[in-house]
């Protein structure tokens, strides 16, 4: 019984010792700073300090209390440190694995214009997540997501966004434990379906400069008028004008921007003859 009493003391002592030898493996969250320290330190006492593998991060200070910069690199490394008396005797080496976790980001996209006429649905693309245990989406507006957890979900605008102006959608990744979240929002700019306007500078003179107009930017242009004139610039010139390029223009404009449906048009030239004056005779 003594012996059985004997080895069970033993074993919980060496135990204990191993427990109080040992420190659980830390998370840390990638490219952040932290601090270690020995409290227990004896005075006069110096410390050597080192990282495994040394590309995981940087030591500031020295002494028993320090901090350690972490590089960007998921991965466990290994924080040691050893403790050398005002005497010259070296203690036992401490140490601690470190796991650092990667950064969460997320990538909602770019900034879109949308035009109201091109419908009431769209889906949110271009956008990843990474380092992320989930993801979620959320809106300034006031319509509905079929499904706010996917990466690529459909909303669907309700009346009052399309008034709006703007509608943001934030894009959330949830990181891992001790990392935080990263969020990324991108901006749909919600434009009406614009009205086609059409003027020149008619009526002119034959051989004058004539000059068509459009007001709307950035699409693509396409005239047709007549004598066979065709163009497909937004605001067209035509030179040295004859009577014969008088009538109508008309002008279809697409892609335009946000989506927006064709729109066509037409305005009304006129090219005045420039007169026919008789020789003068003389009597």
């Amino acid at each position: 019984m003594k012996k059985i009493a004997i080895l069970s003391l033993l074993t919980f002592v060496l135990f204990t010792a191993q427990s109080q030898n040992q420190n659980p493996t830390q998370n840390v969250c990638a490219g952040t700073t932290e601090n270690y320290n020995i409290t227990t330190a004896l005075s006069g006492s110096t410390f050597a300090w080192t990282i495994t593998p040394a590309s995981g991060g940087t030591i500031i200070g020295t002494g028993n209390n320090i901090n350690i910069s972490w590089c960007i690199t998921p991965g466990i490394y290994t924080v040691q440190v050893i403790e050398t008396s005002s005497f010259g005797c070296i203690g036992d080496p401490k140490t601690v694995a470190v796991t650092i976790v990667p950064v969460p980001i997320a990538n909602a996209g770019s900034d879109i214009v949308l035009c109201a006429s091109s419908g009431a649905s769209i889906t949110l693309s271009a956008a990843t997540v990474t380092n992320a245990t989930s993801q979620s989406w959320t809106s300034s507006g006031t319509g509905s997501f079929n499904n706010n957890t996917s990466l690529n979900p459909v909303y669907t605008f309700s009346a009052t966004d399309f008034t709006a102006g703007t509608v943001s959608f934030i894009l959330t990744a949830f990181g891992s434990s001790p990392c935080g979240n990263d969020a990324d929002t991108v901006t749909y700019t919600i434009s009406t379906a614009p009205q086609l306007t059409l003027s020149s500078n008619s009526s002119i003179c034959e051989t004058f400069t004539l000059n068509l107009n459009s007001n709307i930017p950035g699409s693509t242009y396409s005239w047709t008028g007549p004598n066979s004139f065709t163009s497909s610039i937004q605001n067209p010139t035509v030179t040295n004008a004859i009577p014969l390029m008088s009538g109508t223009y008309n002008l279809t404009v697409s892609n335009i921007p946000g989506g927006c449906p064709n729109v066509t048009g037409n305005t009304n030239v006129v090219v005045n003859p420039k007169p026919t004056t008789s020789p003068i005779w003389h009597n």
